[in-house]
């Protein structure tokens, strides 16, 4: 051994040294090599953009961006898309409606043309799916339908759909209407009080929260509601570290909030999973199934496909991470559609009243009913406007997963391309000189003759084969919703508010949502 030309410890040292400079070497590639080279890639192509920075890209520059935009409120004005996406309102200026920005270490190609939109996500071979690096939505999600790709998507959409038919849409809308009804009750024992001002906001957010606890959760109301309760905690926590989120490593590293994210993490987990197991024993001892409600029809479904040949289902892991889906994808949304489209109708008093005298024409002094909330053409065209004004998920992001062209840009594999579709549905060369005004009669023929550009220019719920798979389950509780205010209430907006769109991921109203409501009388034809 004293005659070896080295020793153990020498031998160590030496392969530790070489491991450190594989990873420098790998690390140098990947943050610094590679990022120099998709950008001369792009600007050999004539698109150019803000200069990448090691590690965090160009997240810190957006980050400031949003905050000097959101810093204060904005006067009373549908003109939101500077404000709400400012990123592509500045750099546009700069570098025309195609550039690249970076997300962290991701290429991001930031396409602002309708056209190239319709063509990226009409795609049927796979080239345009998911992110498959994206820290924040795995977070939140898992495996959910959301994030997932290829065959695996597939399966999970077949799995969801059945949720979401017709049969099982009219018996969600009885929740909808109860949820709905013990809210109002509250608000008419707050006018009998004197106040007025209800912020709609904060009520609508616990609304529709309630409404996906039931439609979720069904006979487990109380275990769901204290789940999403949970959920809504984690998002929280998330939106607050989006751009943290993005830079590599981050959300292992030890700091308060991530250890608050891993706690709630952990006991929503373990609240799923003692509430499907109680499902499974229920359903083991009865004919009846697992449930009507979203878990239950999704059980249902799941053993039908492990009974035929397939033999194919979902594991508790992927259950759990559709329930998350589920409430993240559809309360967040639904609530922040209704709230704005609450402001639109406070703002313009006009088509307040043509709604409601529709409503009093349709439905009566009755509970709207799934067959009823369709006929109402005035309060479809309000609701359509409003989130074409106030889209809740401003932007559609893909990646590239093969080395593809859209429009003649050739575009590596691994390239995320973002859609800044808020900023498509202000723009005046679709809409007209007005697309910055509250104008509901634009979608009077219907959504295909709203804008110049045809159907695929208003999208609020995606195009082509990734289109919301909970769509009508949103818009048949926005038309609930909004049916059962107009017949108890008629509102302005407080002195109070402020008006303050932004989107730390969806849209809301930074500083809330406040209204006076004015309770109907029955001699104003109302309930």
């Amino acid at each position: 051994m004293k005659n070896s030309m080295f020793s153990v410890a020498e031998i160590a040292l030496f392969s530790f040294g070489c491991l450190v400079v594989f990873l420098v070497a790998k690390l140098t590639i990947a943050l610094w090599w590679k990022p120099l080279q998709i950008a001369k890639h792009f600007q050999s192509q004539g698109i150019n953009g803000p200069p990448y920075k090691l590690l965090f890209g160009n997240s810190l520059e957006v980050n400031k961006l949003i905050y000097e935009v959101t810093s204060k409120p904005m006067k009373l004005s549908h003109d939101i898309a500077a404000r709400v996406q400012p990123y592509y309102h500045y750099w546009s200026k700069i570098y025309g409606s195609i550039f690249l920005i970076w997300l962290g270490p991701v290429p991001t190609l930031v396409i602002g043309t309708s056209e190239l939109v319709k063509e990226a996500l009409a795609d049927k071979k796979g080239y345009y799916g998911k992110p498959r690096w994206d820290p924040f939505m795995k977070e939140l999600l898992g495996e959910g339908l959301i994030v997932l790709n290829g065959d695996k998507w597939a399966h999970h959409r077949r799995i969801i759909n059945p949720s979401f038919h017709t049969d099982k849409l009219k018996d969600m809308a009885s929740s909808m209407v109860e949820s709905t009804v013990n809210m109002l009750e509250k608000w008419e024992k707050v006018t009998k009080t004197g106040e007025k001002e209800v912020d709609v906001a904060v009520e609508l957010k616990a609304l529709t929260a309630d409404v996906i606890a039931r439609t979720a959760f069904g006979s487990s109301y109380l275990q769901g509601k204290h789940i999403f309760d949970l959920l809504a905690q984690q998002v929280s926590l998330a939106c607050q570290d989006y751009a943290k989120l993005m830079v590599p490593f981050y959300r292992f590293v030890p700091f308060k909030r991530n250890r608050e994210r891993w706690r709630l993490i952990k006991e929503i987990k373990s609240a799923l999973k003692e509430l499907i197991a109680e499902r499974e024993k229920a359903g083991a001892n009865t004919t009846q199934g697992y449930g009507n409600d979203l878990l239950g029809t999704m059980m249902n479904t799941i053993q039908e496909m492990r009974s035929s040949e397939s033999n194919q289902g979902l594991t508790i892991e992927e259950i759990i991470a559709e329930c998350k889906t589920f409430f993240i994808a559809g309360q967040e949304t639904t609530s922040n559609h209704l709230a704005f489209a609450i402001i639109l109708l406070a703002m313009h008093p006009d088509w307040q009243e043509k709604a409601r005298s529709e409503i009093q024409q349709v439905c009566g002094n009755s509970h709207p009913k799934f067959e009823t909330v369709n006929k109402l053409k005035t309060l479809g065209m309000i609701l359509n406007e409003a989130i074409r004004l106030y889209l809740p998920a401003v932007g559609l992001i893909r990646e590239a997963h093969k080395d593809t062209k859209l429009g003649g840009i050739s575009i590596p594999e691994g390239t995320q391309v973002l859609f800044p579709m808020l900023t498509l549905n202000h723009d005046t060369s679709l809409w007209g000189e007005d697309a910055n005004e509250f104008k509901p009669e634009r979608f009077s023929e219907g959504i295909t003759k709203a804008a110049k550009d045809g159907s695929t220019a208003f999208v609020p719920f995606g195009y082509g084969l990734r289109s919301c798979v909970g769509q009508n389950f949103a818009m048949l509780q926005s038309k609930v919703v909004l049916v059962m205010i107009l017949q108890r209430f008629s509102f302005v907006l407080s002195p109070g508010y402020a008006h303050a769109p932004t989107a730390p991921i969806t849209i809301n109203p930074q500083h809330g949502a406040p209204i006076i409501i004015h309770k109907l009388h029955s001699d104003d034809n109302t309930v």
